[in-house]
């Protein structure tokens, strides 16, 4: 049985049950800030604009950031250059095109560069 039909069951008891007074509106509290911490958080919102915002140094410098694009540069040839070797009759494989020199060799090793290039820049001081 459930807890609501339980309750109506009471509730249509013969003893009549006092009328009960309206329950207070519970207010949730708020913590309590000192006057110390409102104004360093005041202090510390005004002196921070958006302007200053958006000078603030990069993560990395300039530099880093050239020797990042290029490192990802080369992955892109990398895989630019394992891309194609679509014959022109499906039904032929041809193991000259497909297992080329640029593929198998050439592509990968561009790759790995590409990546080690990106590491160094990470690591770059």
């Amino acid at each position: 049985m459930s807890k609501r039909k339980k309750q109506k069951g009471r509730s249509s008891s013969t003893v009549a049950e006092p009328a009960r007074a309206a329950e207070p509106i519970r207010v949730v509290a708020t913590p309590k800030v000192t006057a110390e911490r409102r104004a360093a958080t005041a202090t510390a919102a005004a002196t921070t604009t958006d302007a200053e915002r958006s000078t603030r140094p990069l993560v990395f410098g300039r530099a880093t950031y050239l020797w990042l694009g290029g490192g990802f540069l080369l992955v892109v040839i990398g895989f630019l250059f394992m891309i194609g070797g679509r014959g022109d009759d499906p039904t032929v494989f041809d193991e000259s095109v497909i297992y080329s020199f640029r593929r198998i060799t050439l592509a990968p090793i561009i790759i790995l560069c590409g990546l080690g290039v990106v590491i160094y820049a990470i690591f770059k001081k």
